[in-house]
């Protein structure tokens, strides 16, 4: 269908230039016999016809004009794309234990590849219950004015890089079906279901350490009790626990 105006434009202009063409070659015998007016009219018809014929022709190129337009415009979105997920990439591998960065890979991760949706949304669901985590307990001290309590903070952001450098396992096995072309190995998903397990670890550590900052602060500010005894005590389980894990990593 689109290419019947280009032909049907096609025959127009040539016939209207044979019209034009007729007229100005025509001899002294055929405008005798057919008039100066009515060369004319065939001159001014002749004009007319091929106008219309080299308009109807590009008419019939504006669906190829606009594919092409289209076209281009798709390839610069494209390639937009590509260079948003190049900056992704490197930013992340300057920064892995970010959690901003951590969260752009893990979507970046999910754009590219349907499949993994399921596992970058457990991973994400981690970082949002340390981050909820977190808002608590800086409500916490906030409240309370607890600034005596303020280097407990530190340990718990520790925690959440930790989680980050689990993830960030999980993610160096995603690199490796990113595309869709593989899937995970045996090997590929112990290391994820350990690296999620270490994590839930993190977290109920994050949790329980709130708990005894929660039972510290009232036993100081109801009976002026100052012993962090237990706190500290949670702390060093805390802190031997992530020897053990850093050990094991080596």
């Amino acid at each position: 269908m689109s290419r019947f105006p280009k032909i049907f434009g096609a025959i127009l202009l040539v016939l209207g230039l044979l019209g034009v063409l007729t007229t100005h070659l025509a001899g002294s015998a055929l405008i005798v016999s057919l008039g100066v007016r009515a060369i004319e009219a065939i001159r001014i018809f002749g004009f007319a016809v091929a106008g219309v014929g080299a308009l109807t022709c590009l008419l019939g190129f504006v669906p190829n004009v606009k594919r092409l337009i289209a076209n281009s415009s798709l390839q610069k979105r494209l390639d937009g794309v590509k260079a948003e997920q190049r900056k992704t990439f490197d930013e992340y591998a300057k920064d892995s234990l970010n959690p901003a960065r951590t969260r752009e890979r893990l979507l970046d991760l999910k754009t590219n590849n349907s499949q993994l949706s399921r596992l970058v949304d457990d991973c994400l669901t981690q970082m949002n219950r340390m981050d909820k985590l977190q808002e608590r307990y800086d409500t916490l001290l906030q409240a309370n004015d607890a600034i005596y309590l303020q280097d407990t903070v530190a340990v718990i952001n520790d925690a959440e890089k930790r989680l980050c450098r689990n993830i960030r396992n999980i993610i160096n096995c995603c690199i490796l079906v990113e595309d869709g072309s593989s899937s995970f190995s045996e090997f590929d998903h112990q290391i994820i279901n350990q690296s999620l397990s270490q994590n839930e670890t993190e977290l109920k550590n994050v949790d329980t350490l709130i708990h005894y900052a929660v039972s510290y602060i009232n036993n100081y500010q109801q009976n002026g009790v100052t012993d962090m005894s237990e706190l500290k005590a949670w702390l060093e389980v805390m802190r031997k626990s992530t020897e053990v894990k850093q050990h094991e990593a080596l």
